[in-house]
């Protein structure tokens, strides 16, 4: 919803009619009759739907007795951000580079975002006070939505969720996503390359023996 503000004479009445130059629509508030009264001074709205990144020039004709004249909007236009699309794995592995994404498209100006983990909001990494008190092991870009671990601990295991937000109409949130953190497992990744090099071995052995015994000669 677009305002425009103007001062015509008090108690005239004056036709409005809502016009977009680019040619998509003509008929908005056509032949509609604004009856002025005191305070000579009128609040002017325009609503349409349009798609983002459309080039818009709204215009206000005012017709009277004198003649016709224009007041146009050709400014920006704002629109309040859409549920963000959030992108957190279900699981991880400590040590591990881990990324979290958060995007919504369809905010003007565009969005900035805040995650949250266990309903906390996260600190920003600044190095001062008392981000920097609580050893942060993240990067959190506001500007992106991207939320990093470089080295993702046991501890960072959660339920996180951005928020969206431009300032304009309510922040929107995406849904909760858990993300569970487990310690490599040394002792099982040691027993399963013992077993293929006894596997391999085994086989070996079946081999040479087969030889010795002359299975695979030819008669």
């Amino acid at each position: 919803m677009q305002s425009l503000s103007l001062a015509p004479v008090a108690h005239t009445t004056v036709r409005l009619v809502c016009l977009e130059t680019d040619g998509l629509c003509y008929h908005l508030f056509s032949n509609f009759l604004f009856v002025v009264l005191p305070p000579p001074e009128a609040i002017l709205s325009c609503k349409h739907k349009f798609s983002k990144g459309m080039s818009l020039r709204i215009e206000w004709k005012k017709i009277q007795s004198q003649g016709v004249s224009f007041v146009y909007y050709n400014g920006e236009f704002t629109v309040a951000p859409t549920t963000p699309v959030c992108e957190v794995p279900s699981s991880a592995m400590t040590g591990t580079v881990v990324e979290l994404s958060c995007k919504e498209t369809e905010g003007s100006p565009p969005s900035e975002y805040q995650w949250y983990k266990n309903g906390v909001a996260l600190l920003e990494k600044t190095g001062t006070g008392s981000a920097r008190a609580a050893n942060i092991t993240y990067t959190m870009n506001k500007k992106s939505g991207t939320l990093l671990f470089n080295t993702v601990t046991k501890n960072d295991t959660g339920e996180y969720f951005c928020e969206a937000s431009n300032g304009i109409g309510l922040s929107q949130k995406c849904s909760v996503k858990r993300m569970q953190v487990d310690d490599l497992n040394v002792s099982g990744i040691i027993a399963a390359v013992v077993f293929v090099a006894l596997v391999m071995a085994l086989c070996g052995l079946g081999v040479f023996y087969a030889q010795k015994k002359g299975y695979f000669t030819s008669k």
